[in-house]
C-alpha cells in the first residue's frame, strides 16, 4: 500500500483506456444509422454506457494523479471472488446458447452473489431466477428485443418436436 502522493501508474493506464474505450463507443454509436425518431432509440444505452466509463476513467485518473489512498485500510484484493465473477461470466457466456437466457442469468448472479459474500446459494438462485425472468419478459415482451430462450428450449417448443 502506498499512500505518497506519486502517482498510481496503473490506475492511470486504466484510467486512460477506460476513456478512451467511452470514447470509442460514443464515435462509433455517431457513425451507426439511426431507425426511427424516438427521443429514447437504440443509441441511448450506448451512449450512457460510454459517458459511464469516461466518467470512471476521469476519476482513476484524478486518483491516480493526485495520489489518493488506493486501498483503505482492510480492503485487499480479494483474487478468489474475482475469479468466481469471472468464472460466473465464461459460464454464461458458454450456456447461453443451449440453456438460454433465464438460467445462465441465473447461475451468474448465484457466481456473483457468492464472489460477494452471499452464503445461501438456494436464496441466491431463487433471486437470480426471478430477475433473469423478469428480464427476459420485460426484453422479449415489453421492449421486443429477443434474449435467446436456448436451444434446449426452441426444439422443446418448436411444432417439429414432436
Amino acid at each position: 500500500m502506498t499512500t505518497g502522493r506519486s502517482m498510481r501508474a496503473g490506475e492511470a493506464v486504466l484510467g486512460g483506456g477506460l476513456i478512451a474505450l467511452g470514447g470509442l463507443i460514443a464515435v462509433e454509436t455517431m457513425l451507426t444509422p439511426s431507425v426511427g425518431r424516438a427521443v429514447v432509440g437504440p443509441a441511448l444505452f450506448p451512449y450512457l454506457i460510454s459517458g459511464g466509463l469516461v466518467l470512471v476513467g476521469l476519476s482513476l485518473l484524478r486518483e491516480a494523479f493526485a495520489g489518493a489512498v488506493a486501498h483503505a485500510e482492510g480492503l485487499e484484493l480479494d483474487l478468489w471472488a474475482v475469479a468466481l465473477v469471472a468464472a460466473g461470466l465464461a459460464v454464461q457466456f458458454l450456456l447461453l446458447d443451449t440453456l438460454g437466457w433465464i438460467p445462465s442469468t441465473t447461475i451468474l448472479f448465484a457466481a456473483v452473489s457468492r464472489a460477494f459474500g452471499g452464503r445461501r446459494l438456494v436464496v441466491n438462485l431463487a433471486i437470480g431466477l426471478a430477475l433473469a425472468a423478469f428480464t427476459f419478459v420485460a426484453f422479449n415482451y415489453g421492449l421486443g428485443l429477443n434474449l435467446p430462450e436456448g436451444s434446449i428450449v426452441e426444439r422443446l417448443t418448436s411444432p417439429d418436436a414432436e
